[in-house]
């Protein structure tokens, strides 16, 4: 209890720590970004203001839609204060399940393995029969309540197959099935209220929506991956200085996974999505149900994104089945898979802090390279073992080169693609990211029952023993992750050129369109429409010759 206590500490003060740093860094980049932005509007004023008119209150609607036009830097620091003790409440909840998703093969083995594709499949499936109807009748937050209250369940579970072998199997695996179902909904709906929290951001601060999605996008991936990675350090520290049985580490997920759903109440619920005016189909309940089906048909750079999905899908479940549950423990001769818990939060670090640097360069460069350079690294997740498969062969420094290559390679997934996702479908957001769900659920799924349906009959170097004495051919996943990554730089590579193409022959005039609804939607929301004041703008103005001074 006292070693539980101290771990739910420490992630509540750097829950308060860390979001006061990520702010100051945020709020002053893009508050001298907009000043200065300000100061090249005012030559321009006319141009932007209908009728030739310098006053800011003449035409609400034009000046909102309008970009780099000077908004309410208060309210847009509130928004992201706001988001980013969301990102921390919220993201306790999937971590405590993720730690139990990395350990299911070392502490389960093949009823792990199992039961992690069960997982996978529930998740794949709730994406297209139901998640999206979910989100889009509940709204975010409620949403993502409801599907964190189901991986509860999957971590109480856990705890039960651990505690009581005798059913350990219908316990791992119908936990499974809940948790893969809550997942599908919290995923689905954490991406809704992303978009809508970048949305109000860039209305209020006057930046590029891209620009927006990119910070949030690292915000958030830090959060989550900061506190996967101190769940995971505790499981190590806890067994091994503490001799805690996993019964109690699993208990102690458990608990904070039910205190982080309850901590989600006091976070803010933005308003249910609207929908797509002038279009009847978009009303439809089918259409809420089968989102992430309809826009995948419809729209053809989402199929070219598929081996974004595919990739990371591919080599988690490389990672987490042949790594952490076989290479571990030959390499390293660790049977009680004591030493997991510190490679998969190396893994989870170097993607924290890769996120961070990602949304950065992100903002500067552009969102191309950094996808491209970070879906390049799962190759080094599966390559190494291809020239080098004698597992008594590899030491700390090599594992922990193949995790932090998994790391920033999740980095991209995690922030970078998730912006990029918001980027493309604005429209339609729920669809959007339920196809992150159906794609990468999908290709996990086959990933994890690869793991033990790809079988051999003569041991040798690519031919390797399993912990329960059966035989295995690694070398053929160990292509599929190498091919999958180059297949999704290319698919990428295409689907922007049919972005910026539909931008160029549409003028623009769908997202401008989207954005006139979305400022009407917050006017609403709040019973009264948003003003930016005279004074409200000289007092800009002054603080922006005091930075230029």
């Amino acid at each position: 209890l006292c070693a539980s206590g101290s771990v739910m500490s420490l992630i509540f003060l750097l829950a308060l720590l860390t979001p006061c740093l990520l702010l100051e860094h945020y709020q002053s980049g893009f508050l001298l970004q907009s000043n200065h932005q300000t100061k090249l509007n005012r030559d321009t004023e006319r141009t932007i203001m209908p009728g030739g008119t310098t006053n800011p209150a003449v035409d609400e609607l034009t000046v909102l839609v309008s970009d780099n036009y000077p908004r309410s830097y208060r309210a847009a620091n509130r928004t992201l204060r706001r988001f980013t003790i969301f990102a921390f409440i919220m993201t306790a909840n999937p971590c405590s399940a993720l730690a139990c998703l990395a350990l299911a093969t070392a502490r389960l083995g093949q009823v792990g393995a199992w039961s992690s594709g069960v997982l996978y499949l529930a998740y794949t499936l709730s994406s297209v029969l139901g998640a999206t109807w979910v989100v889009k009748q509940l709204g975010g937050r409620n949403a993502m309540i409801l599907g964190m209250s189901f991986y509860v369940v999957y971590v109480l579970c856990f705890w039960v197959a651990v505690s009581y072998p005798s059913i350990e199997a219908p316990a791992a695996i119908g936990g499974a099935l809940i948790g893969g179902i809550g997942s599908g909904i919290l995923w689905t709906a954490q991406g809704s209220y992303f978009t809508q929290a970048a949305e109000e951001h860039a209305l209020y601060q006057g930046c590029e929506w891209a620009d927006c999605t990119s910070a949030l996008s690292g915000i958030f991936a830090f959060a989550y991956l900061l506190e996967e990675t101190i769940l995971h350090l505790s499981s190590y520290f806890l067994i091994e200085y503490l001799n805690m049985q996993w019964s109690t580490i699993f208990a102690m997920y458990a608990a904070i996974a039910i205190i982080s759903t309850i901590g989600m109440f006091w976070v803010k619920d933005y308003p249910r999505s609207r929908q797509r005016a002038g279009d009847d189909k978009y009303q439809s309940q089918w259409y809420k149900i089968t989102a992430a089906f309809q826009l995948l048909k419809k729209e053809s750079k989402m199929r070219y994104l598929i081996g974004l999905n595919a990739v990371f899908g591919f080599s988690g479940a490389f990672l987490n089945s042949f790594v952490s549950g076989q290479v571990i423990r030959v390499a390293l001769q660790d049977e009680d898979s004591k030493t997991v818990g510190i490679f998969v939060s190396w893994g989870a670090g170097v993607a924290a802090v890769a996120s961070l640097v990602f949304g950065k360069l992100a903002h500067d460069y552009g969102k191309g390279p950094v996808m491209i350079f970070g879906n390049m690294m799962f190759i080094f997740v599966a390559a190494p073992f291809i020239l080098k498969p004698n597992l008594e062969d590899w030491t700390w420094p090599l594992l922990l080169f193949v995790y932090a290559a998994q790391g920033i390679g999740r980095a991209t997934f995690e922030s970078t693609m998730k912006a990029l996702f918001a980027d493309f479908f604005p429209y339609e957001k729920e669809g959007a990211f339920a196809n992150i769900i159906l794609q990468n659920g999908l290709f996990g799924s086959i990933g994890y029952v690869l793991t033990f349906q790809l079988t051999c009959s003569d041991l040798g170097p690519y031919c390797i023993e399993y912990g329960n004495g059966t035989l295995h051919d690694v070398l053929s996943f160990e292509i599929l992750v190498c091919v999958a990554a180059v297949i999704a730089v290319f698919g990428y590579w295409r689907a922007s050129h049919i972005y910026w193409d539909q931008r160029t022959s549409r003028g623009e005039s769908e997202l401008k369109d989207y954005r006139r609804e979305s400022i009407d939607a917050y006017r609403q929301s709040r019973s009264s429409v948003l003003r930016i004041q005279n004074d409200a703008y000289l007092a800009m103005e002054t603080i922006d010759d005091e930075v230029e001074d």
